[in-house]
């Protein structure tokens, strides 16, 4: 493998001085949140699964959500819109066109905020490094989210290994540092084990891979698939299992919508009714678009009764606007006002 020569020249100078002091006080305002509670300046955040879970899925709808602007999972908050590249480093890219198409019928598609690619497919991370970073400064010089979809995929002979893994792990490291950018990694589990009786041994945290790449990563969550009683998915729930920082959510439950095949944050989690119905309006307000009663059903997934006491409140009456059509149907709008 050859890098291009970097002399001490490339190299900044050592902080001290007047410098440290000045860097030592700019890190008590912490790390800046790009969703709180789940992404932060500069980390690295893996997300592992069995196959069919819908990682992809998830971190495609998380690619959208934060170049719009829009609190992920309907929840996490994101202070403003970033740029994000997603590589798509197995398969073609017409599944995640596929599924971008799916996702702009509910969400705006930021296109000056998105990059996607397969075509980096194309490039050995040993060999072609130097060639890796001209691409990522050619397509997404301001990037501030990088998704690697899945990361296996990146290595020859996976990340089972130290050596593959220990070599990903400082290249997506020299990435980072290079764009000051996060990253967000796909991966997979170790294969489901089984007693001699039958039965599913269950692992606290069934990692898969090198050392390396567990002490690389500054957060990590396991994505487990939730079904209902026919077997049939209904979200999937995400548990925390590394937080070298102390600031990512612990669990997140999300509950699978059929209507808008996206996944949200469920009832039983930290969201409350008022925010999952002001998300609904921030988008709609966005999008510039009419709405009804049974699409607010349809899209928040709340009751009947939480909707109409929702409607009571003054913070929410003086945002809408309400066309009466007939007896059996009224048009809703959002004000152009701040909320």
């Amino acid at each position: 493998m050859e890098f291009k020569k970097i002399t001490s020249a490339d190299i900044p100078l050592g902080i001290t001085g007047d410098r440290l002091i000045e860097a030592m006080n700019a890190t008590q305002e912490g790390r800046k949140p790009i969703a709180e509670g789940l992404i932060y300046e500069e980390t690295m955040l893996m997300v592992s699964s069995e196959p069919g879970c819908g990682k992809s899925t998830i971190s495609l709808q998380v690619a959208v959500e934060l170049a719009a602007g829009l609190p992920v999972f309907g929840y996490f908050q994101v202070p403003k819109p970033v740029k994000v590249l997603y590589i798509q480093w197995e398969r073609s890219i017409l599944e995640v066109l596929e599924r971008l198409k799916v996702i702009s019928e509910t969400y705006p598609i930021i296109k000056e905020n998105i990059v996607v690619t397969d075509e980096y497919q194309k490039l050995n991370l040993f060999k072609d490094f130097d060639t890796l970073m001209a691409c990522i400064e050619r397509d997404a010089p301001d990037v501030k989210v990088i998704f690697l979809d899945p990361i296996y995929a990146t290595m020859l002979g996976g990340l089972k290994d130290d050596r593959p893994a220990a070599m990903f792990t400082h290249l997506w490291g020299r990435i980072q540092n290079r764009f000051k950018c996060s990253l967000w990694y796909n991966h997979h589990v170790v294969k489901q084990q089984y007693s001699s009786e039958g039965f599913k041994i269950e692992k606290d945290d069934p990692f898969y891979g090198s050392q390396w790449l567990k002490a690389h990563v500054t957060g990590s969550y396991i994505m487990q698939e939730q079904k209902d009683k026919d077997t049939k998915r209904t979200g999937v729930i995400l548990h925390c299992k590394k937080d070298n920082y102390g600031i990512l959510t612990k669990t997140i439950e999300l509950v699978y919508n059929p209507e808008t095949e996206l996944c949200m944050l469920s009832d039983g989690s930290k969201m409350q009714s008022m925010d999952r119905f002001k998300h609904f309006l921030r988008l709609k307000q966005m999008q510039k678009k009419e709405f009804t009663f049974k699409e607010i059903e349809a899209e928040t997934m709340l009751c009947t009764r939480t909707i109409r006491a929702i409607f009571c409140t003054p913070q929410i009456k003086d945002l809408l606007n309400k066309n009466i059509v007939d007896k059996n149907k009224i048009i809703y709008t959002v004000k152009d006002i701040a909320f």
